[in-house]
């Protein structure tokens, strides 16, 4: 293995031990909108909540700026 290579396996089991809505919620002010959660993207400048995380699919998607993906890809992106 090359240094610095996180095993495929390694990263499904850290994002199924992860809650996306406690790391996206350290960031994103979300309320409970049906089946998912909504709030304010942190990636463009908007007024009316359109980024959505989805806890059962254990993802976030921005109706917006079209940004999406898993909790890794958001700390990724956030920071």
């Amino acid at each position: 293995m090359a240094t610095g290579f996180v095993p495929e396996e390694l990263i499904r089991d850290i994002l199924a031990r992860t809650s996306i809505a406690a790391v996206v919620g350290e960031v994103v002010a979300l309320k409970r909108a049906g089946n998912s959660l909504k709030g304010l993207c942190p990636f463009h400048g908007e007024k009316t909540p359109s980024f959505h995380v989805n806890e059962a699919r254990s993802t976030y998607y921005c109706f917006g700026c079209h940004e999406g993906g898993d909790a890794i890809s958001f700390i990724r992106k956030i920071h």
